[in-house]
């Protein structure tokens, strides 16, 4: 942990550590997007540069644990400057809520286009003929994608043919293809 980040921790020894813990879960809370921690409420207690100070390191340290898979004695070495009623409540705020900081940061993770996929629907037509031709039989695939974009939700509908339907997923493997290598 950087030296300044150690240091912005320490201004948790200003509060008792029954306040803390309500603190902590908190800060989890506004980083989630879950809840509204107010500076207003702990402006006895910090400046406003210090309440940022905090919020920052306590932000920096719960995306490293998680991020890093931290075990215990990592984040005790990362804490280790801190009174032990403060580790121990660290810990076990960082236990309690590392599956909310993990769902979180793969939603911003998620969220980094404007859009997204959130859904699809498909169904195959069978057409018959067309205005031009008399007699067609070709299978049609009408397929919905639902995407979520910064505001709402759009659905595109297309309508791809045999050879088409193979274009799109020859592309879409293509695709998988170079994530699979970046991965590695």
């Amino acid at each position: 942990m950087a030296d300044n980040e150690e240091v912005e921790l320490q201004l948790l020894k200003k509060i008792e550590v029954k306040s803390a813990t309500k603190l902590l879960h908190g800060l989890v809370d506004n980083f989630c997007k879950r809840g509204h921690l107010h500076y207003s409420n702990y402006d006895q207690v910090w400046t406003l540069q210090e309440w940022w100070a905090l919020t920052a390191s306590w932000e920096n340290l719960i995306k490293a644990v998680v991020r890093d898979s931290l075990n215990k004695d990592q984040i005790l070495q990362r804490l280790e400057n801190l009174p032990e009623d403060f580790r121990s409540l660290i810990i076990d705020v960082l236990n309690a809520r590392r599956s909310d900081v993990h769902q979180q940061l793969l939603t911003d993770t998620n969220s980094i286009s404007k859009s997204t996929l959130r859904d699809f629907d498909w169904q195959v037509k069978l057409a018959m003929s067309s205005d031009k031709l008399s007699s067609i039989h070709e299978p049609l695939l009408n397929l919905d994608l639902d995407v979520q974009s910064e505001a709402a939700t759009e659905i595109h509908s297309l309508e791809l043919t045999g050879e088409d339907l193979r274009n799109l997923i020859s592309s879409l493997e293509g695709a998988n293809r170079v994530l699979q290598q970046w991965k590695t």
